[in-house]
């Protein structure tokens, strides 16, 4: 047996742990926390930024790219407890076919102006921000990556001596719009955590379902992260379930401002 799955199977044994919102930790992320240093996991996605970089036009309009990065940092800035040492940098791919946005390791987060034509209030924009923040604090992307490839490839990658792996992730990036397919328990999870920061920012969680409805009548102009497991319609149902449990439901959406930004998209 490898190294690397021995290692794993060593760390799902220890089974969950328990964060300081008191909160289970799941055994993948343990198993990512153990195997992959965040370290590891930031170099990976320089490398990858580099050459993605290369390959996507990166929208030319300074003004659109701050509003976006400025509302992904207090997106990180609501993350309780959030793993020390991540980079994140949000960035907007000039492609008006795209309905999209992908996160990379360590943190990178890019979203598609097609992503952000489709939409009309902040919290919409909020909600997929979230949603993606989540898969890299969750480390959704190590596990797998890990489970993907193994350790010794990734700690190769990490240190620049994988060029052929780099390349394919990044040709995946490039011309789907993902690197790898999470599990529905990852998209889960993604879903119910990015609720939480959305909530902490105080926005209406409602922007996560009032998105999702939309995308969900387009067919095959859905994102990634409605075409993966759990169906739209079961994720979205899951989502109101959760909205209903919030003691207080913040009601700002951030309309008007979204509203002033959207002709330069």
């Amino acid at each position: 047996m490898r190294r690397w799955t021995m290692m794993v199977l060593m760390v799902l044994t220890l089974g969950a742990g328990v964060n300081a919102m008191g909160c289970a930790t799941t055994p993948g992320r343990a198993a990512a926390d153990a195997l992959v240093p965040i370290s590891d996991e930031v170099a990976m996605g320089r490398q990858m930024a580099e050459e993605l970089e290369k390959e996507l036009t990166m929208h030319p309009d300074a003004e659109v790219q701050r509003y976006v990065q400025q509302l992904g940092e207090q997106v990180v800035r609501s993350v309780p407890n959030r793993p020390k040492g991540l980079a994140f940098r949000f960035q907007v791919v000039d492609d008006p076919s795209q309905i999209n946005a992908f996160a990379i390791p360590g943190g990178g987060i890019y979203v598609y102006s097609g992503l952000l034509r489709a939409m009309e209030t902040e919290s919409e924009l909020v909600a997929v921000l979230s949603h993606e923040v989540a898969h890299v604090t969750r480390r959704h992307i190590a596990q797998r990556l890990v489970t993907a490839y193994g350790i010794d490839a990734i700690a190769q990658l990490a240190l620049g001596q994988n060029p052929g792996l780099l390349g394919q992730l990044v040709g995946s990036v490039a011309a789907q719009g993902f690197m790898l397919k999470y599990s529905r328990d990852h998209e889960r999870d993604a879903d119910e955590w990015g609720l939480r920061y959305m909530v902490r920012m105080d926005y209406d969680p409602h922007g996560f379902v009032s998105f999702f409805h939309k995308l969900a009548g387009d067919g095959p102009q859905l994102p990634e992260f409605l075409l993966t497991h759990p169906h739209a319609e079961d994720r979205i149902e899951r989502i109101e379930a959760l909205i209903d449990q919030l003691p207080q439901t913040p009601t700002r959406d951030g309309r008007e401002a979204f509203q002033a930004m959207k002709p330069k998209f």
